[in-house]
């Protein structure tokens, strides 16, 4: 036997080889799966190349071939295995072929400049394993022309009964010319895009380092699936079942297609993603589009959220070839795609319709369901009330705001109405059907403003009563004005405290730890100040001395003791929600100042005991107030409203004070 093989050039060579349309690993190496699928493999293992071994191995376990095949099938470019019979079938498990051009067997070489071919036939045992050398390819006067080139085989055996078992092909791309390593992740989700394969059903199995490739489970991140949710007013005449996959059947043209569409809770950053997809044979025929659309859509923004595929096996199937030699679009220039794609546009709008519709619905419902949250509010407003109903509905209707940022535009929206800001702006929007991006970023912008506003006067209210609070220590008023105060705002002690509240059921715990600790029989500690706060497991002792009073290392013994036993008598008390208790001491100052007092004091904090004075309290509060103020200024920089309310603010006059001593 001629231990050679050759390497023969069709006159078509040069339209069609085109292997710079496979510069992409994925389109490349899915050529070699595709032919995988053709030779009635099973499994199909792709190894990515590594930083120790630098080579892409593709491995079938398909029918394989003998070295007279290698000759007649691969090493003739542009071989049709349907050229007498477009709807040909493999020979085993009778698929329909996804090869048909014949070139695609060199689609390695758009990434590699040697392929090296090992195969083992099922029918004879027979092994031909050869190298093709792009550069030695491309070296070659002929290249043109329709001689043939030598192709060295570097192993043959004959047949042999005993090596039909390990049938199969296996490739390996060697000299790459990617400049980095393929990530696993990416690299598996592309190439599973480029086949409608069904891995239960279709007894094809593709892996990717030895790891199934992985199948997008688009049901579980979809809002919508269609055909599956169709109301029964919305579904077309035309469809006649949906199957377990969720795809539905339709007759366009007269041929048979199935078609599947998601509509996403979020919106779609992939392009391989974003659109429709065709398959033809279980191949990708046409990456995602939406069916050469470009205006008049019932949402423009839909398209964001829309992914799906069509399977429409006829159109690999004509004598003429209406899919591109890469795969990745079809011709619409041909009359056999003229009917599809009046079907596709057609049933996109509608799709888009359906959605649009159903994203507002979900949006009223949600206005409806949180209405009363703000009844008490809406309750308020009289005859307005439905003004401002209409314009949270309007403002649901836009796609792509979510359900927690209505809430917030929402709340921002009845806030600027019952300050008197943006009425007229809400009317507008309530009277506009479909609302106006631009008048939206209106009032986003204006509503941001408006929270900002809203917070700062709060937080103004809160740096006066800072103020009204050294106005009743200066004068030195009775403790219990004073409590009462800080019972009414926590906030002073600390601003994270805002959302404590007075805890009465511990009551007679205080007072058994005030008896149990003695702090009852100390003269200072008489008719004191004392509150006790609580938040969820957390209880805050309070204990305030009269102003002007400064403590000794007695006063602390004494409170540290009686938070000890308020904790020990809460421990006992098993039924108790409280975990934690926290105490603090409040006074004007100290006796004496020591070493051993300092010890002692860190101690106590580290056991949140602490101590401070009244200066010390309504200075730290001041500033934490002043620095949330002045962040909140920095939401509206220009904005006349809160240059005058920071010019009116305590604050002001707080800054002024403090810079001149």
């Amino acid at each position: 036997m001629d231990n050679k093989l050759y390497l023969n050039f069709h006159g078509r060579i040069i339209d069609h080889l085109g292997i710079q349309m496979y510069q992409s690993p994925t389109a490349a190496i899915a050529e070699m799966v595709s032919n995988a699928w053709d030779a009635d493999a099973t499994e199909v293992n792709i190894s990515l190349p590594t930083h120790e071994n630098r080579t892409i191995v593709i491995k079938d376990n398909g029918v394989g071939m003998t070295f007279e095949e290698c000759q007649k099938k691969f090493l003739t470019v542009g071989f049709d295995k349907r050229k007498d019979n477009p709807v040909a079938k493999s020979q085993i498990f009778k698929r329909d072929l996804m090869g048909r051009k014949g070139i695609g067997k060199f689609a390695g070489f758009g990434i590699s400049q040697v392929i090296e071919i090992c195969t083992v036939s099922k029918d004879t045992g027979e092994r031909t394993n050869f190298t093709l050398d792009l550069n030695k390819i491309r070296s070659s006067d002929d290249y043109v022309k329709t001689e043939s080139m030598a192709i060295d085989v570097t192993h043959h055996t004959s047949p042999d009964e005993s090596e039909k078992l390990n049938h199969g092909t296996t490739i390996t791309l060697k000299a790459l010319k990617i400049s980095r390593l393929l990530s696993e992740s990416s690299f598996s989700t592309s190439m599973a895009r480029r086949f409608a394969i069904n891995s239960g059903g279709d007894d094809f199995l593709v892996k990717i380092n030895d790891n199934p490739m992985p199948v997008e489970d688009f049901f579980a991140t979809a809002e919508y699936s269609f055909p599956k949710d169709y109301e029964a007013n919305e579904k077309p005449d035309s469809l006649t079942e949906i199957d377990n996959l969720g795809y539905g059947k339709e007759i366009v043209d007269g041929f048979e297609i199935k078609w599947r569409v998601f509509f996403l809770k979020e919106t779609i950053k992939d392009d391989e993603l974003q659109g429709i997809s065709i398959y033809a044979h279980k191949k990708l025929a046409q990456r995602p589009f939406m069916f050469n659309l470009t205006g008049g859509l019932p949402s423009q923004n839909g398209p964001e959220y829309m992914t799906g595929s069509v399977i429409a096996d006829y159109l690999d199937e004509f004598s003429d070839d209406v899919i591109s030699t890469e795969r990745q679009r079809l011709n619409w220039t041909s009359h056999h795609l003229a009917k599809l794609e009046e079907w596709g546009q057609k049933r996109v709008r509608e799709l888009l319709k359906v959605w649009k519709e159903r994203r507002a619905e979900e949006k009223t419902r949600l206005i409806e369901s949180k209405i009363d949250d703000f009844r008490n509010r809406l309750d308020k407003l009289g005859l307005e009330k439905k003004t401002v109903i209409m314009a949270l509905k309007r403002i649901a209707s836009i796609q792509q705001i979510g359900a927690e940022q209505f809430r917030h535009i929402g709340n921002s929206i009845l806030t600027a109405w019952e300050g008197g800001r943006l009425k007229e702006l809400i009317r507008n929007v309530a009277s506009v059907p479909d609302m106006d991006e631009t008048k939206l970023l209106e009032i986003l912008i204006e509503a941001n403003t408006i929270q900002a506003l809203h917070t700062a006067e709060s937080v103004k209210a809160k740096l006066d009563t800072i103020s009204g609070l050294e106005a009743r220590i200066r004068t030195k008023e009775l403790e219990n004005a004073v409590r009462d105060y800080i019972a009414k705002n926590p906030w002073l002690i600390a601003p994270k405290w805002e959302t404590y509240a007075i805890e009465r059921n511990v009551q007679h715990i205080a007072k058994e730890a005030a008896i149990e600790s003695d702090i009852e029989h100390d003269a200072d500690f008489k008719g004191r100040v004392d509150l006790v706060l609580s938040s969820g497991e957390h209880l805050l002792v309070l204990e305030f001395m009269r102003p002007g009073l400064k403590i000794d290392k007695d006063h602390i013994n004494r409170f540290e003791e009686y938070v000890n036993t308020f904790r020990v008598y809460l421990a006992s008390a098993t039924g108790s929600p409280f975990k934690r208790v926290s105490g603090y001491l409040v006074a004007d100052d100290f006796l004496k100042r020591s070493a051993t007092l300092n010890i002692k004091l860190k101690t106590l904090k580290d056991q949140e005991m602490y101590t401070l004075t009244w200066e010390d309290l309504l200075s730290d509060a001041k500033r934490q107030w002043r620095e949330f103020l002045e962040h909140l200024s920095t939401r509206a920089p220009g904005d006349l409203r809160m240059k005058e309310l920071l010019s009116t603010t305590t604050i002001q006059a707080a800054d002024a004070s403090e810079t001149t001593q």
